[in-house]
């Protein structure tokens, strides 16, 4: 779980490893609140801060703002833009009109929509939730772990002399022994597990609506801004049309540490049992212990795509909805990396700053409830039950 828009990606990166191999540290549950807390709060503000200056120097320097708490938010403002631009267009939004609660409207959402005075979307800033981030850095490390289970299974196959060919797949029983070779392995020995294919880079994401200004205005936009810059462009094509950038941004502490000072985040921070002694000295001493830049998840669409996104052919929630569905043959350990995942992100936006025990190991095999009551623990939640022990 190597987050890309945090300035202590790398430290949250290899706590994420030593708890994959069950090594915790008596400092871990303190150093994960303070990196969840203080890291979310300079990345939405650098990230907002950055999609206000595109917003003016795009040629709307009084955008309103409005947040978004579930994607219903989101899609009852952008279906009211009229008229429609297209007859698909038009077909969508009556369709979304006849039935709302169809298109996901009740998930939750974390981030602001930038609108103009005549009710036109200009730009949407978003912050991924938990659950999210658990699900796509499981994925992510589970494609890798299962790279390393199909390696193992072959070298068992030559070790017996079985001939490899492509007419003769790998089969389960042999991916299963293969993996629990492995498993052991990390039992002994612990895990590793590379930065780039655990990079996530959309926790903090930005859509930017094309009003006429195309890629070039855009990207003109974000050169004019200092210490910004472009890292990665790709552009898609089919189902998803859109612009994908990459944009580093260099952090600049002093406004961050006024915006922390005059913020109720404060208030998040003692909840989360950090420093709550009327200063900002731990605040400041994380920026400066960070890696001093983050990026940012920008794509480029335009009005009617942003309809498509939402309510159309590439709606986000139908593909996460079958990612979710979708069988797999990786057995065990992915599964359980996903519970570790969540439960350290649990820990770090929980009353509790330090934790004895990781209640999930890699090698083990859980139910869900083993993950939701370690959760409710964290908060002082009692287990449901109808015997009152």
């Amino acid at each position: 779980m190597y987050i890309s828009a945090f300035l202590h990606r790398q430290e949250l990166f290899e706590i994420t490893v030593r708890w994959l191999s069950d090594a915790l540290r008596p400092d871990d549950g303190l150093q994960i609140t303070r990196i969840l807390t203080y890291d979310s709060f300079v990345a939405w503000h650098t990230a907002l801060d950055f999609v206000q200056s595109l917003n003016r120097r795009l040629g709307n320097p009084k955008a309103l703002q409005r947040p978004l708490y579930r994607k219903r938010d989101l899609k009852d403002f952008i279906t009211a833009e009229t008229p429609p631009a297209s007859g698909r267009m038009a077909e969508l939004i009556a369709s979304y009109r006849r039935m709302p609660e169809f298109f996901y409207v009740g998930s939750p959402m974390a981030g602001y929509l930038f609108h103009d005075r005549e009710g036109r979307a200009l730009s949407v800033c978003r912050f991924k939730r938990v659950k999210r981030i658990a699900e796509k850095a499981s994925r992510y490390a589970a494609l890798f772990m299962y790279e390393r289970v199909r390696r193992q299974s072959e070298a068992m196959m030559r070790d017996a002399g079985t001939p490899l060919s492509p007419e003769a797949p790998l089969t389960r029983d042999l991916l299963a022994a293969a993996e629990r070779r492995i498993i052991l392995h990390i039992r002994r020995q612990g895990l590793e597990l590379p930065v780039g294919p655990m990079t996530i880079r959309d926790v903090v994401g930005a859509k930017i609506v094309d009003r006429g200004f195309g890629p070039g205005g855009l990207e003109a936009a974000i050169a004019a801004i200092p210490r910004t810059a472009v890292v990665d462009r790709e552009d898609h094509r089919g189902d998803y049309n859109a612009v994908h950038y990459n944009v580093r941004l260099a952090v600049d502490p002093a406004p961050i540490v006024a915006a922390f000072e005059a913020s109720p985040h404060r208030a998040v921070c003692r909840r989360r049992g950090l420093p709550a002694d009327g200063s900002t000295a731990d605040f400041e001493a994380f920026i400066d212990g960070g890696a001093g830049d983050l990026s940012l998840d920008l794509i480029l669409t335009t009005p009617d795509e942003l309809i498509e996104s939402e309510i159309g052919r590439s709606m986000h929630e139908t593909r996460i909805f079958h990612q979710r569905q979708e069988g797999t043959v990786y057995g065990n350990i992915p599964v359980n990396i996903e519970y570790i995942i969540e439960y350290l992100l649990a820990v770090g936006l929980s009353p509790v700053a330090a934790v004895d025990e990781i209640p999930i190991k890699i090698w083990g095999r859980y139910l869900p409830d083993t993950l939701s009551y370690g959760i409710r623990n964290l908060y002082g939640i009692p287990e449901f039950s109808l015997l009152d022990a």
